[in-house]
């Protein structure tokens, strides 16, 4: 039995997928908004959640799209692969999304183990067909802390034991958000934390973002984005060049200097 090997692509990546978490008061959905726009952003955190981001970045630039059930992720899922005017697409928060749609499925009862399941799967598989169309794709999160073998882990607070590690595992860049304080010297910034360190769960795949950056998504996006296509290029190999012809030796032409017709010479 022989096997068909799946061609490297020659098309280099142009959208990227990020996950920004951490405490409330960090800039997550306000700073989230300065990724490429027109943004679309699933907002299941309320009427009020984008008011400071609407202020910021005005109405033109932000589409909402309330998430109250499962169809508005299904909703959302066409609307972008069908074609749209949006760059990026914003879920706010995850968490929030994940209790909505358990909510939903318990009704007025108490939720089963069933439910929890079915709403681990349906956002797992969202977060995965979604990344891979031709959208910027912006999950925010608050934090959690969990114990790991005796060591305090901070993870993003998305709802379920197994979905935030799938979710670190999906997207390419992990941001742990803060504020560091303004000073004499320096205002007030907004920075996320790109490694992993200090039991922050965090990570950088294409190797481009430093330790610790300003949080601003139009900056961060196509710095990425190059890195990642310069290390494609490198993997993908250059065509071989078609062997070069021999040369072969010019034929060393006689005249009167050298003596003439070798055979009439003398």
């Amino acid at each position: 039995m022989s096997l068909t090997f799946v061609e490297p692509s020659a098309v280099a990546p142009t959208m990227l997928n990020i996950l920004l978490y951490g405490p409330g008061g960090t800039g997550k959905t306000v700073n989230a908004c300065s990724a490429p726009g027109p943004i679309l952003v699933g907002n299941a955190e309320g009427e009020s959640a984008l008011r400071f981001a609407r202020g910021k970045w005005g109405d033109e630039k932000i589409h909402e799209k309330a998430i109250t059930c499962a169809k508005d992720l299904d909703d959302i899922f066409v609307h972008v692969r069908e074609g749209c005017e949006e760059k990026t697409l914003v879920i706010d928060s995850v968490g929030e999304v994940y209790q909505r749609l358990v909510e939903g499925l318990a009704g007025s009862g108490r939720a089963s183990l069933q439910n929890y399941g079915d709403v681990n799967t349906k956002i797992e598989r969202f977060v995965r067909a979604i990344k891979d169309l031709p959208i910027n794709v912006v999950l925010i999160a608050h934090e959690q802390l969990d114990e790991d073998d005796g060591a305090s882990i901070k993870r993003p607070a998305t709802g379920g034991k197994k979905l935030p590690e799938k979710l670190v595992a999906a997207v390419d860049v992990v941001g742990y958000c803060a504020v560091l304080p303004e000073s004499e010297d320096a205002p007030r910034r907004y920075v996320a934390q790109l490694v992993e360190a200090n039991g922050r769960r965090a990570k950088d795949r294409s190797g481009s973002l430093g330790k610790l950056r300003d949080i601003d998504l139009s900056e961060w996006i196509p710095t990425a984005v190059e890195a990642m296509s310069g290390a494609q290029k490198e993997l993908t190999p250059e065509p071989e060049a078609a062997p070069a012809e021999e040369a072969k030796p010019e034929a060393k032409k006689t005249s009167a200097k050298d003596g003439g017709d070798k055979k009439g010479g003398k």
